[in-house]
């Protein structure tokens, strides 16, 4: 069964039959964090949760809230999109700013974000859907992990010969090589880029190249393709034989003090190759999927426009180009978005009713004026998603009669019949957008 959803549908929840979401009460009002703890196979973006600055850890996916009807509940999600899978009852969240139909937004922004290419993705097979999306992620995984150098563990060797140089094994010396010929039967531990975490990344990308979608995946730029080459290079003992295997040695995550980027990697090449026979969850238990943090998503999408501007943005994870409120260099602020003259915090909210800034949240219009002052200029400014046009900004003046808080947006295309339709059109969006900015 396949429920679609919306993120943040508080008002809008949909209504489902009791019997019909009974696997999904054990995940219901459980924070991202447990999940993430009890399910190893549950993938989330960004990785650090616990770090980002709305502790989306905190958060549910969804919640299940009783109706009048003790046989129906409704479903409460949040800032949460993407997919997930308990068993075969199959969950998509699209985002609320989508026209809820082929969840082009989301594509796009992953797109911007992740810098890969969809190509075509087959929206109207709702059996591949999520398998082909999944795929497009592999380039992006496999260069954050590569980026920490090739991985490496120790593994045991057994040999038999002449050139002894590890500890003998004396049982297996005895049934090989009896009678006596100068072979000795040993075993060596040695550090090797040949381990079980390396196969994993050689059987997907073997996997890969045999799928419509990922030889092309593979070959989206020089970057994968050295990352991919070197993987082969180092993986020798490949035998395609072994897939089950290895998947088998792989389902004990490894988390390793420095080579952090390969679990979240490790994670997707088990969900790569496990799709095939069993699409969302491994067992009528088990959970599995990929999310993403709304707010996190659309504050990156928006970087990928702001930063050709000569915007800073903040890193709160890596404390980098923060601002401290005060003289001694204290009470440091992130600000999202700011240079010389305007600083931006990106919002993954409705705002486009608003005709005044006072009528934002009062706790994100203190925080963006402690950010005029942490970043000494006069003009701030919130951005939003929109649903339609934006035919004015609002903008209103604080009590100094200098500094001024302005609502900017950039529309989101409901439009659109195909991907490539809705790709032209917010491109034209992300241009009025930039022009607003320019213009204040």
């Amino acid at each position: 069964m396949r429920i679609e959803l919306t993120d943040n549908n508080i008002g809008k929840e949909k209504k489902e039959d009791r019997k019909n979401v009974a696997a999904l009460f054990p995940i219901s009002n459980k924070s991202i964090s447990e999940l993430c703890q009890e399910n190893e196979n549950l993938l989330i973006f960004p990785n650090s949760i616990e770090e980002t600055s709305d502790k989306i850890g905190d958060s549910c996916v969804l919640n299940i809230i009783n109706t009048p009807d003790p046989e129906t509940v409704q479903l409460c999600t949040g800032n949460i999109m993407g997919f997930i899978g308990v068993g075969d009852l199959q969950i998509k969240i699209s985002s609320r700013f989508d026209n809820g139909k082929d969840d082009f937004f989301l594509h796009y922004m992953l797109q911007k974000v992740l810098s890969f290419n969809l190509f075509d993705l087959n929206h109207n097979n709702k059996e591949d859907e999520v398998f082909d999306f999944i795929m497009f992620m592999f380039p992006y995984f496999l260069k954050n992990a590569m980026r920490q150098g090739l991985y490496r563990e120790y593994q045991y060797y057994k040999h038999n010969n002449s050139n002894i140089r590890g500890t003998i094994d004396i049982g297996r010396h005895i049934s090989k090589n009896i009678p006596f010929v100068g072979n000795i039967a040993y075993s060596t531990r040695e550090y090797s880029y040949d381990n079980n975490m390396t196969e994993l990344i050689r059987h997907t990308i073997e996997f890969m190249k045999n799928n419509r979608y990922g030889q092309a995946v593979l070959n989206i730029d020089h970057e994968t393709i050295n990352c991919v080459n070197n993987i082969i290079e180092h993986t020798t003992r490949y035998d395609k034989n072994e897939r089950s295997n290895i998947i088998s040695k792989n389902l004990r995550m490894k988390i390793h003090p420095y080579y952090t980027e390969y679990h979240p990697l490790q994670i997707l090449c088990l969900q790569i190759l496990r799709m095939e026979e069993v699409k969302y969850g491994y067992n009528e238990d088990s959970i599995c999927g990929i999310l993403f943090d709304g707010a996190w998503l659309w504050e990156e999408y928006v970087n990928t426009i702001l930063r050709n501007l000569g915007f800073t943005h903040s890193e709160n994870k890596n404390s980098n180009n923060g601002k401290p409120l005060f003289i001694d260099g204290s009470g440091m602020r992130y600000p999202d978005f700011y240079n010389n003259e305007i600083v931006l915090d990106a919002k993954y909210k409705r705002l486009d009713d608003y005709c005044k800034v006072s009528r934002v949240n009062r706790d994100d219009v203190h925080q963006l004026i402690a950010y005029l002052g942490a970043c000494k200029v006069k003009k701030g400014g919130f951005i939003a998603p929109l649903r339609d046009k934006q035919t004015f900004i609002p903008t209103s003046y604080l009590i100094d009669g200098c500094s001024s808080l302005s609502i900017f947006g950039i529309e989101i295309c409901n439009t659109a019949k195909t991907y490539k339709e809705f790709c032209e059109s917010m491109k034209k969006n992300e241009k009025e957008f930039v022009s607003s900015i320019k213009s204040l």
